[in-house]
């Protein structure tokens, strides 16, 4: 209802959901296998940087700030977010994810039971 004039559409509220939500996915599809078939080798550092930038300044500027009006105690969401923040960073060392397609390489050696720990601290 605009200035009290009834504004009656050919579908109903769920219908123009759906046809939203498709065609966004459908957008989202195509763009990235634009990108994805048209991409120079040199723009994919760029385009990491800004996905990053963008993360960042999502979670520095609506969830932190959200999470801390949410929380107990200004305390409490700062020691979540280290905890979390150093599970994760154990997470990654642990997993050790780097691979290479050859029989022979830096990433195979990195996988024996001996140097795990020596792992965790220098890779």
């Amino acid at each position: 209802m605009l200035n009290n004039v009834m504004v009656s559409s050919p579908f109903s509220t769920i219908a123009w959901i759906i046809l939203s939500s498709l065609l966004g996915g459908v957008l989202s599809v195509l763009s990235a296998a634009f990108f994805a078939l048209n991409t120079k080798k040199s723009w994919v550092p760029l385009l990491i940087s800004y996905a990053i930038g963008a993360m960042l300044g999502a979670v520095f500027l609506e969830i932190l700030p959200e999470a801390f009006k949410q929380a107990t105690s200004p305390d409490v969401a700062a020691m979540t977010i280290l905890f979390g923040l150093l599970l994760f960073f154990i997470l990654e060392k642990l997993v050790l994810w780097r691979h290479c397609h050859g029989d022979h390489c830096e990433a195979h050696a990195l996988h024996t039971a001996q140097e795990c720990p020596e792992n965790l601290i220098t890779h």
